[in-house]
């Protein structure tokens, strides 16, 4: 190497030193790259090459330097550290010409495989390009011209031979970086010799992008590029003009590339507990967000996208609960930003809140005050007729006081604080909303409402307290007091809508705070706007001090002092809540818990409670939310949160036993209207049920009081608190809290209701989490209902349901058939009637237990065989046939003692009852001592295994059939009299749905024994009579109405209804403890099974009795806790069925919903209630006011605020969230109109897409492309695409089924597409020589940058695809046989564009409004409809189509819709076809037109094609995580098998050039950065590029 060394500087000295002595006379090396004069072409460079040969001296020195070179080579065995050196020579010599010429030729010789020396074969060794090259370019410096030159030229040389090795693409980005690095270098004001070199910089970069390398695919990708530009030149940095061109290239590709990954309009509302996973991701939490970065800011600029702020904004408005909220908070990155999120999104809720109130209050009208008079010791209130806007603002006020009290730090670290909210920061946002700042105008005028939200966060200590946040402010400059006083808006206190508990929320506050402020004195002259607003307002605040002292503080022990108060009383309290902390409270709680103060404390008449006051639902809604939160706190601890039952100040002390229920209702009301500040409270009760369900797995006897506290709280869980868990994060995980109760509690009532909490849970989940929670290992036992069968077949229906609506979300693939073997310990066998309506999971699980050669008798049934020996073949039942008191029971007891005899009790029985045609009374107590050594989780199988005896004895197949009549009234006996079976027991066993049942008797006995029923229909109708309101947080006198129910029915359920009857005393054996039924009764526990009756009835096509039965009971439905839900699952569950489709059931369903609470469609009202018959008020109209409600619903802006003031208010509803129950009334409003899914679907697309009005026709082809008055198309707003979108996802399949036949039709036919798509003109003589004409013209010319100018990411108008490196040069176009019109571009530009851009801008068109709807679709559903999106792609690469629905008018609607929709766009343009036309051919390009649409009609052109890549570009990110075809490549595999399919019909595809197939070529890599790479897909690929053009092998082959 020494050698080599020396020789190498002697050859370079030389050279140097003739260079010096012959300066003019010397040809040296960078001649051949010099730039020629205009005159002259371009030296050749091999020409140049040899000429600079022809020089002897140069021929030698290069000689003797390959030698050399040659010779070190093959003596280390290796050219690196030559060539390392040779690079370090060369650096170093590039102020020698001579030096630098001869180096420059020697590295030409090695790299070059055609070069004069055989250098390149001689060298053993590889030589990596990747390394040289970098070596090359990293001392590159542009100033220098003849170096920059010279080494251009030979890495493009280099890089133009066929054989030339394949750079690794993070190299060839490497070096294309420091490219475009050095070439922002240059000065401003650049030479003819500085644009050269850009311009030769830019080619070699275009040769690494371009030029395929030794593998036949290209170095780098424009991708690969695209993504690191922002690393090269970032944001802010100025570009070089000389690069403006280039890099307005790029962005034109990553702009359009962008609008291909995010739809047109991405800004989807997210749906508390109905969204999915994959709905929380937005763009900033994904890989590629770097990349489109600029883009996704302008799309946030424009609401056409959504945002961490946003979605948390989404939470917010439709009151999520409080761990959901938590959970989006976990999922914000640890940065700076995400601090401010929550607050951002706190404060624009508040916007919109203050702006609602604004609507909708008369704040301009003013009314007369006079301020100068006395004020009264017992003060009017100012109240406004309409107080609405109350629910909305103490919802808020809840939310504002969790976040700012609750602290995160175990949760989370990205607050600094440990709190989502600072008073300080949150007082600032609220006065820059009213004052604006130096950028921005206000947004809000000043109004009272932000300082009452402000006076809810004084009440917290950390903030109001002694010493902290407040009194600091006041000590000092009173920073913080002075911009609260800057929101006061004296003049809306004095307006016609004026709200003193609102308006006065200032003088409250100082009121409160009076303690701390300095100099109170003075305090006017500091603030002088006090002084106007202070003295009269202050004075009614210190006057309702007085006065709630003297009313309400010292008449506390008055049991009716709170009880049914006008709302000035109500403003009075809520004020004083303001005015004092804890005062209210603790008032109201010793109102509701009275102690010994002054008057002694009894005990209620059944001597079980304390009885205090009612407080009315209308005073807690409007206490302040610190108050509301101290009072469920002192009731919790002191009533609920001891193991020794309610503690109770009173002297002497009682034995009280129970809460009262007065004191359970009131916590139920703060749980609904509070929801997040109580959140603490709500979890502390349910950790402590689960405690308590573990008792009984414990011990063997649970302590009294922990039976009480279990009946008192799951009585509140299941009739009032059920609702509103239903949507909440635990509801999935409700079976858990009592998963060892329903096995192990003794005592018979307390089992009873918890088997009706089991059944009420399971009816109200809707989460796909559901499946999770029940394979989850800590269940710690074999089976969820091994007892039950009836709980287990309820849980089967549960999983299918969910499967059905909700699909299984992200579970593993075997969940289901997981879960369905653990639910108990026997194979349940369904009929094929209820399998019919089964998901496919569920039903194939069961086809593979059945081919499993799984019995289908059925499990444990008692054979008369058994009966018959136990009554004929033993003496044990004798006690039971003979005269009571003639033999003893010890016998029967003993028998029955033991577990293994206990199934034959009850079918004995039933034998005995049958041999004497009636009910023995004086056995029943001999029964009930047996039955009570049953264990209450037995009762359900047992009683299913006497009704299963019952029928095959009533079978007619049977010998010995006993007539049904007596059946039926035997059971009624049972049941109603003497209490010995539940009637829920009997009526689950009369419907299991087992085949080897006698189905069809049972459900007859089931329509005895309910439609028929002579005691249940008198139950109800004293239930009706005593006038319980259906709103039962405006029900005060529950339960005396209860009492007085059950005085007149009592139940029982320790079997003792006949001892009771008769008086019997002692009971014996003795009853359980005796326990307090707050809300219990059998009226509500029958509504779960009513359920389940309902859908047998749907499931064996008994329409007429499904109708009379829903007539029958109707009545309880209003009573139902979530009835909406009911009947929504129920139509979309059994949406095939025949039955639904009879409009009396449909009619009857919807009769089973309250109407006074429930806004359905007046057109669907009537029609259910016969005030209006006709089915032609269900047209379009009808669908665009279902979609307009529910977008209405979904809008944050919009608040959920009331519609109609007899609603209940919006925290009391089944579904508090605003957005799920406008979706839940949509779905139910289209499911139960007499409309066909094909006519609805028809008018949906018609909404979603755009209406047009007659007589577009006449101005659809005249004026300019985008004229705003060619048609007069009705374009929705993007919140109605959505709703239509959130309202397809939710519907049944058998939609979705013709929308995607939509998607398949609309690709291939769409006319617009075909308009803007590129058309190959036919090769004449004419028409190429036109073309080479054309061409030449534009060699001549000198190029303008033509950069991408394309605003809010369309597509970049222009016909080449490819760059144009030179600077001030015209590269040659592509074909002549086609070429893009600027309409076509123009047309094109807006397919991809902001939906809201284009509808604000009139270029609203047809693919764009389609891609919008198609997403707001896509991103609502389930992962299914990737499936159905991969069936499209494999049918469009195939050529064939998506059959219609059978029997449907679709090719009607085609014709209707799409075509009648793109004949009148205002974009169509019909001059297209004439514009494509070359000279000398007329028709020509029209026809190709035409041939194209007259083909088989599959996807043909290139506008197509990348508009399929639109369709599928924002799934990309759910794709990774589906794995289709065995792989999650197939998705990859089949949108390159699809481009090579179109590629290869087109030929304006046989050469680069057309710039919709470069974005193809961007959208596939992006796509392939995105996929896991695996062997397979690989080989696939490869298959299938080998078979492409050479040119798009080149550009696509690194996929591979």
């Amino acid at each position: 190497m020494q050698a080599f060394n020396i020789q190498l500087d002697t050859v370079l000295n030389e050279t140097d030193l003739k260079a010096a002595l012959h300066p003019a006379g010397s040809d040296n090396f960078f001649c051949i790259f010099q730039a020629p004069s205009p005159k002259r072409r371009r030296l050749n460079p091999a020409v140049s090459w040899a000429k600079y040969l022809s020089d002897p001296e140069n021929t030698k020195c290069l000689a003797t330097l390959a030698a050399e070179f040659l010779k070190v080579c093959k003596s280390l065995d290796s050219a690196n550290e030559p060539l390392a050196y040779l690079f370090q020579t060369y650096h170093n010599s590039l102020q020698s010409p001579a030096k630098s010429s001869l180096l420059l030729a020697l590295l030409y010789n090695i790299f070059h495989p055609s070069s004069t020396l055989p250098l390149y074969d001689r060298v053993k060794s590889p030589i990596s390009l990747s390394r040289s090259f970098v070596q090359l370019t990293q001392y590159l410096d542009v100033s220098n011209q003849f170096q920059w030159t010279g080494t251009m030229s030979l890495l493009l040389r280099c890089l133009q031979q066929p054989e030339c090795e394949t750079i690794s693409s993070e190299t060839a980005v490497t070096i294309m970086a420091s490219l475009l690095k050095k070439i922002n270098l240059l000065p401003l004001h650049c030479t003819q010799d500085q644009k050269d070199c850009a311009s030769m910089g830019l080619e070699v970069i275009q040769a690494f992008l371009e030029i395929p390398g030794g593998s036949n695919s290209s170095h780098a990708t424009y991708y690969d590029l695209i993504r690191e530009i922002s690393q090269v030149f970032p944001p802010g940095v100025v570009v070089h003009w000389t690069l403006e061109a280039f890099m307005s290239h790029l962005q034109g590709r990553r702009q359009l590339l962008a609008a291909l990954v995010m739809p047109p309009d991405a800004a989807w509302p997210l749906i508390s507990q109905i969204s999915r996973q994959h709905e929380f991701v937005n763009l900033t939490q994904r890989p590629t967000h770097v990349m489109f970065a600029p883009d996704y800011a302008e799309r946030v600029d424009n609401n056409a996208t959504t945002t961490s702020a946003g979605l948390l904004g989404d939470l917010l408005f439709q009151r999520a609960p409080w761990d959901e909220i938590i959970f989006m908070i976990r999922q914000l990155p640890p940065t700076p930003s995400s601090a401010s999120t929550i607050r951002e999104a706190l404060v624009v809720k508040t916007r919109n809140v203050v702006r609602c109130i604004q609507r909708h209050s008369r704040f301009q009208e003013r009314r007369q005050v006079d301020t100068s008079g006395i004020v009264a010791a017992n003060p009017d209130m100012v109240i406004p007729e309409n107080l609405d806007f109350m629910e909305i603002l103490a919802e808020l006020s809840d939310q504002l006081y969790a976040f700012a009290s609750n602290d995160l730090s175990p949760i989370t670290n990205i607050f600094p604080s440990g709190y989502a909210i600072q008073y300080e920061d949150l007082i600032v946002d609220f006065h820059t909303l009213v004052t604006g700042t130096d950028k921005e105008p206000p947004e809000l005028e000043k109004d009272n409402t932000l300082i009452f939200l402000l006076l809810q966060l004084i009440h917290i200590d950390k903030i109001g307290g002694k010493d902290k946040l407040l009194p600091q402010d006041y000590a000092s400059d009173e920073h913080l007091f002075r911009l609260l006083i800057g929101l006061y808006n004296e003049d809306q206190v004095n307006s016609k809508d004026g709200f003193y508990l609102r308006d006065l929320a200032l003088q409250c506050a100082i009121t409160h705070q009076q303690g701390y402020i300095r100099d109170r004195a003075m305090m006017k002259f500091r603030h002088p706007k006090l002084a106007v607003i202070w003295p009269y307002y202050s004075q009614i605040c210190y006057n309702v001090q007085s006065y709630f002292a003297t009313k309400y503080k010292n008449n506390v022990q008055d049991t009716t002092s709170f009880s049914k108060l006008p709302m000035q009383e109500n403003v009075k309290v809520a004020m004083e809540s303001q005015i004092r902390q804890n005062i209210v409270a603790g008032c109201l709680f010793v109102y509701l818990v009275p102690n010994n103060n002054g008057k002694k404390v009894e005990l209620d008449t059944s001597g079980m409670f304390v009885q205090g006051g009612v407080v009315n639902y209308k005073l807690l809604d409007m206490l302040n939310v610190d108050a509301k939160h101290r009072l469920i706190g002192l009731l919790y601890k002191m009533m609920l949160d001891g193991d020794s039952g309610p503690r109770i100040h009173a002297d002497p002390p009682l034995n009280v036993q129970f809460v009262a229920p007065s004191v359970i209702d009131v916590m139920y009301k703060l749980f609904m209207n509070s929801p997040c500040s109580v959140d603490q409270v709500t979890k502390a009760l349910l950790d402590r049920l689960r405690r308590y369900d573990r008792l009984p797995k414990m011990s063997e006897t649970m302590p009294p009081e922990a039976t009480r506290w279990l009946f008192t709280v799951l009585q509140l869980l299941n009739f009032r608190l059920i609702r509103s868990l239903k949507f909440t994060p635990g509801c999935p995980h409700l079976l858990h809290y009592m998963k060892f109760a329903l096995s192990l509690t003794k005592h018979r009532a307390l089992h009873n209701l918890v088997e009706t909490c089991n059944h009420s849970a399971l009816a109200v989940q809707t989460s796909h989490k559901f499946l999770r929670s029940l394979v989850d290992n800590k269940r710690e036992r074999p089976y969820w209902f091994e007892e039950s069968e009836a709980l287990a077949r309820r849980a089967v229906m549960t999983v299918a349901r969910v499967v059905k609506l909700r699909g299984q979300g992200d579970a593993p693939a075997g969940i289901v058939a997981e879960i369905l073997q653990i639910l108990h310990k026997h194979p349940i066998i369904w009929t094929e009637e209820i399998m019919a309506f089964f998901p496919e999971p569920v039903r194939e699980f069961y086809r593979v237990q059945e081919q499993s050669g799984t019995s289908e008798h059925i499990p444990g049934a008692v054979t008369e065989l058994e009966v018959t020996t136990l009554l004929e073949g033993t003496s044990v039942h004798n006690v039971l046939l003979v005269p009571k008191g003639t033999e003893p029971n010890t016998h029967l007891l003993l028998h029955y003692s033991d577990m293994a005899n206990h199934p034959f009790f009850l079918c004995v029985f039933w034998e005995i009852i049958v041999i004497h045609q009636q009910i023995s009374e004086t056995m029943l107590e001999d029964i009930r001592a047996v039955m009570l050594q049953f264990p209450p989780s037995h009762m359900s199988t047992y009683t299913q295994q006497l009704v299963d005896y019952a029928l095959w004895k009533l079978d007619p197949k049977s010998p010995s059939a006993t007539p049904i009549d007596f059946v039926v009234r035997s059971f009624e006996d049972l049941v109603w009299k003497y209490q010995l079976l539940s009637i829920e027991h009997v009526l689950l066993a009369l419907m299991t749905g087992h085949p080897a049942r006698s189905g069809d008797l049972g459900l007859h006995i089931l329509i005895q024994m309910t439609i028929h029923s002579s005691e249940l229909s008198s139950r109800i109708s004293h239930w009706t009579s005593i006038g319980i309101s259906p709103r039962p947080w405006e029900e005060d006198s529950y339960y005396e109405k209860l009492q007085s129910y059950l005085a007149r029915y009592p139940e029982f359920f320790g079997f003792e209804a006949h001892e009771v009857r008769m008086g019997t005393n002692p009971i014996n054996p003795p009853l359980d403890i005796p326990l307090l039924a707050n809300y219990n009764n059998v009226l509500l526990r029958l509504l779960n099974i009513f359920d389940l009756i309902i859908g047998r009835f749907i499931e064996y096509g008994m329409t007429d009795t499904l109708v009379t039965f829903l007539e029958t009971f109707g009545c309880l439905y209003l009573y139902h806790t979530t009835p909406l839900g009911f009947v929504r699952d129920t139509l979309l569950y059994y949406y095939e069925s025949p039955t639904l489709r009879d409009p009396r059931v449909a009619k009857a369903l919807l009769k089973l919903l309250d109407f006074k609470q429930v806004e359905l469609s007046p057109v669907l009202t009537d029609y259910a209630q016969e005030l209006n018959r006709s089915e032609e008020l269900f047209d379009e109209n009808y669908v665009s006011e279902i979609c307009r409600k529910l977008a209405v619903s979904m809008d944050p802006k919009e608040c959920g605020y009331r519609s109609d003031p007899s609603l209940p208010e919006r925290h009391y509803r089944e579904i508090s969230n605003s957005a799920t129950q406008g979706l839940y009334v949509a779905v139910i409003e289209v499911l139960a109109c007499p409309m066909t899914k094909e006519k609805f679907m028809e008018q949906l697309l018609n909404v979603a897409l755009g209406k047009r009005t007659a007589g577009a026709s006449q101005s659809a082809s005249a004026g300019s492309a985008t004229s705003p008055n060619i048609s007069s198309r009705v374009v929705p707003e993007p919140r109605v695409i959505h709703a239509a979108g959130l309202l397809l996802a939710t519907l049944p399949t058998e939609f979705m089924d013709i929308f995607f036949v939509e998607v398949d039709a609309f690709t291939r036919t769409d006319e617009t597409l075909l308009q803007a798509s590129t058309i190959s003109a036919k090769s004449t003589a004419a028409s190429r020589a036109t073309a080479a004409a054309a061409a030449a013209q534009k060699k001549s010319k000198v190029r303008s940058s033509r950069a991408d100018t394309r605003s809010n990411g369309s597509v970049a108008a222009g016909n080449d695809g490819g760059m144009k490196p030179v600077i001030g040069q015209e590269a040659e176009q592509g074909s002549p046989l086609f070429h893009r019109t600027t309409v076509q571009d123009m047309l094109l530009s807006t397919f991809f564009s902001s939906y809201t851009f284009n509808r604000n801008n009139f270029r609203s068109n047809m693919p764009n409004s389609f891609l919008t709807f198609f997403h707001a679709v896509a991103h609502y559903s389930s992962p299914d409809v990737l499936l159905r999106v991969m069936k499209c792609l494999e049918n469009w690469r195939r050529g064939t189509c998506l059959p219609p629905p059978t029997g449907s008018s679709l090719l009607n609607y085609n014709n209707s819709i799409i075509k009648f929709n793109n004949k009148f766009d205002p974009l169509r343009d019909d001059s297209v076809s004439a514009i494509h036309r070359e000279p000398g051919e007329d028709d020509s390009a029209s026809e190709i037109t035409e041939n194209i649409k007259k083909l088989d009609q599959s996807l043909r052109t290139d506008v197509q094609l990348l508009f399929v890549c639109a369709l599928v570009g924002p799934l990309v990110h759910r794709f990774e995580k589906v794995q289709i075809g065995g792989t999650s490549g197939q998705f990859l595999v089949v949108l390159v098998e699809l481009t090579a399919m179109v590629t290869d019909q087109m030929e304006a595809a046989s050469r680069p050039g057309l710039c919709t197939l470069e974005h193809v070529i961007d959208f596939i890599h992006h796509v392939r950065a995105h996929i896991a790479k695996d062997p397979d897909t690989s080989a696939r690929l490869a298959l299938v590029l080998t078979g492409m053009r050479p040119w798009l092998f080149g550009r696509l082959g690194s996929i591979i």
